[in-house]
């Protein structure tokens, strides 16, 4: 597989000063290093995982089609196959996004001011590579990694290129690990697999700290910025968010999902009907899981950074009331 370059020109920052500065985050610092693990020895990996115990996890929220009838009238051993698959095609995604956090938050230890952000953000590279780690271990048992979405693969890139620092924490801390921290929480009660149980929540327990990490820095931060700093800042999250709502994007992530639809025995003529006919529906839709909506935006909402300006396109986007 080809190596890909990202171009970045923020410049590292050396900070001499070794004195706290931001208490909260030498506070969060010393929590990090007490709740370390390790994703060789802390996980039971000689249980053994059963494909249909595994939870239908191809959304966030659990899975919106387990009561569709192109999936109920499959054989049991394709609707098992399907499940498999696709969980994998999820957690794949989680796999890809773990890397691009451990990226980002090297490119943090680099480029914040403050010697108490660069202590908490070198503590969160080994937990991404730790979450790089158990992800790909645990994919292993069912299948096989699966490319990563066009729309997330964006978003990280747009995170690593990012030319403030306060958009990569933004970004990452505020916007991708608020959404992490929700999906695994959300898996957890999905799965009755006790492997897959344990790793989603150990992961979710770190993803909250790097999301208090964010949250702590921005409300130290943005009070001193410029108004044209923030609202440059506040476009770069809507963009975000943007992104990952594209009805364009989402269709093109579909696709792989409707291959694997195909590969076992599903009619795509039969399922695109069901699946228009069910997303349709107002009432279905409003149902269905939100982790947008859940665990983003009131972070976003918590530093201030939707504003008169940006509120009616997270509205647009079905974001925001």
């Amino acid at each position: 597989m080809e190596l890909e370059d990202i171009v970045t020109g923020i410049k590292p920052y050396w900070k001499f000063d070794y004195e706290p500065n931001v208490k909260a985050l030498r506070d969060l610092y010393e929590v990090a290093k007490k709740e370390q693990w390790n994703a060789a020895t802390d996980i039971d990996w000689h249980l053994e995982t059963d494909p249909a115990t595994v939870g239908e996890i191809a959304g966030p929220g659990g899975d919106p089609l387990k009561d569709f009838d192109f999936i109920k009238n499959l054989p049991d051993d394709k609707r098992l196959e399907l499940s498999k698959r696709r969980s994998c095609w999820t957690l794949s995604q989680m796999l890809h996004g773990e890397q691009g956090a451990m990226m980002a938050c090297g490119q943090l230890v680099e480029v914040v001011p403050d010697m108490d952000g660069k202590l908490y953000a070198s503590s969160q590279v080994i937990d991404e590579a730790r979450h790089v780690e158990v992800f790909h271990r645990y994919i292993k048992r069912l299948d096989r990694v699966y490319p990563i979405m066009d729309n997330l693969k964006a978003l990280l890139q747009a995170v690593l290129e990012a030319d403030m620092w306060q958009k990569k924490c933004v970004g990452m801390q505020v916007i991708a690990e608020s959404l992490a921290m929700g999906s695994f929480k959300m898996m957890k009660e999905g799965t009755d697999d006790e492997v897959l149980r344990q790793v989603v929540g150990l992961t979710a327990q770190d993803e909250a700290r790097h999301v208090s990490f964010g949250l702590i820095y921005m409300k130290e931060e943005l009070p001193k910025m410029t108004e044209e700093a923030r609202d440059e800042l506040e476009d770069f999250a809507l963009a975000a968010l943007k992104l990952l709502n594209d009805p364009e994007g989402q269709a093109k992530t579909a696709e792989p999902l409707f291959k694997i639809f195909g590969e076992v025995g599903i009619d795509l003529d039969v399922a695109m009907a069901e699946l228009q006919e069910k997303f349709s529906d107002p009432v279905f839709v409003a149902n269905q899981p939100n982790p947008f909506k859940q665990y983003v935006i009131p972070q976003l909402d918590r530093l201030g950074l939707i504003t008169d300006r940006t509120a009616e396109d997270y509205r647009t986007m079905g974001l925001r009331n």
